[in-house]
């Protein structure tokens, strides 16, 4: 038996745990459904296969003879509960199936809020459009109660907007099912933290700047710092230990987006977006190192301090394009830019990139640090230009 570390999903969001589970001298084995997958060739064992086929994903792990020592993921609340069962079947730590379950289903997560007193938007599921247009009270959001990347969430303002958005939330759940939320106004900030044991270890707090609607939420930027008080983020904080602690993470990484004082929702798990990477350069926490010791059972409080930072300022800056079949993708001239410290993209040459309808159509990322706000948003244009992108856009016809 050849002993590795199980990476559950093979998409760039995972590149972290892959270095790092290296690093620390595990060789890696990629799960990925998708034979595109950019991590099963950077694996030293790639495995084709959706991970939400848990037992068919053991009889792999058996046909390949790998003995996992870990499992883990981040970056995509689809596979969080897959890796919790797998986790389970095979004897190693991990996050407990039934707080991946309540993480996975907003219906089950708004439950856990409510019993808790977390704050959170009012609503409830809807069987049909019809029953959405009943429980309409004003500007809402329906969504699929397993979604992720904003796939078919949509702003409601008028009842004869609900028909076409319950549709799309509709279509876009796994399960069949969607909910009907009261839209919150103000800022988005995400709030990273990680627990063990019961124990909250703040990360960082990050302005979440959002696209133009349509598409609704989707994230263009991650900034820090928040330009909070420390008082302001201290009450943060404290929320996000509380909505971690209702839908029972005790141990492992908590991802919690919130507007004012109410929790939109919790990922337990690592943010997609690059939050970890960026937290270690502006905060020196290291999350992914510990995520990684977390899975492989040798966390301990001591990984879970804040060593030094590199800059005051930072953020991750994601690149959004029109769609269109791609010629050329290179982001080695951003990489040459004085605090650049990653560039990267989702897709690849001869795909076709299709129109932003969600956070899964971005077209890549960079991760930046500055002195300041001003050379941050200086160096973002500059790096921004740099990235050599060419992409043939369709024009309609007539």
């Amino acid at each position: 038996m050849r002993p590795a570390f199980v990476l559950v999903g093979g998409s760039r969001s995972q590149l972290g745990l892959l270095e790092q589970a290296r690093a620390l001298g595990h060789e890696v084995c990629v799960v990925d459904g998708a034979e595109t997958a950019p991590l099963l060739a950077e694996a030293e064992i790639g495995i084709v296969r959706n991970f939400v086929e848990v037992d068919a994903v053991l009889e792999d792990l058996r046909a390949h003879e790998v003995e996992p020592v870990a499992v883990a993921t981040m970056g995509s609340d689809q596979a969080v509960l897959p890796t919790a069962r797998l986790a389970e079947r095979l004897g190693l730590p991990g996050l407990p199936v039934r707080t991946a379950e309540t993480v996975a289903d907003k219906r089950k997560m708004r439950a856990a809020f409510e019993a808790a007193a977390v704050p959170t938007a009012t609503g409830r599921e809807v069987a049909s459009a019809d029953d959405a247009a009943t429980a309409f009270e004003g500007p809402s959001v329906l969504k699929p109660v397993d979604g992720s990347a904003q796939r078919g969430v949509t702003e409601v303002r008028a009842p004869e907007e609900i028909p076409a958005a319950f549709e799309r939330a509709l279509a876009a759940s796994r399960t069949g099912a969607v909910v009907l939320e009261r839209y919150l106004e103000g800022d988005e900030l995400t709030i990273n933290g990680f627990l063990l044991d019961g124990e909250y270890f703040p990360m960082s707090i990050t302005k979440r700047l959002l696209h133009p609607p349509p598409p609704l939420g989707v994230c263009i930027a991650h900034r820090y710092p928040s330009g909070l008080s420390e008082k302001r983020e201290r009450e943060l904080f404290d929320l996000a230990h509380r909505g971690s602690k209702a839908v029972g993470i005790e141990t492992g990484p908590s991802y919690v987006q919130v507007r004012e004082d109410f929790v939109i929702e919790v990922g337990a798990r690592l943010g997609g977006g690059k939050d970890a990477e960026l937290a270690k350069l502006v905060t020196g926490f290291d999350a992914v190192r510990a995520n990684v010791l977390w899975a492989l059972g040798e966390l301990g409080a001591e990984d879970l301090h804040r060593g030094e930072a590199i800059a005051t300022h930072g953020q991750v800056r994601f690149v959004v394009s029109p769609p269109g079949r791609i010629v050329r993708l290179d982001a080695s001239p951003a990489l040459t830019l004085d605090g650049v410290h990653e560039a990267g993209f989702y897709w690849r040459e001869g795909m076709v990139l299709p129109p932003l309808t969600s956070g899964a159509e971005r077209l890549g990322y960079l991760v930046l640090t500055a002195a300041g706000e001003d050379e941050l948003d200086d160096l973002t244009d500059r790096a921004l230009r740099a990235l050599d992108v060419v992409i043939a856009v369709e024009q309609p016809v007539g």
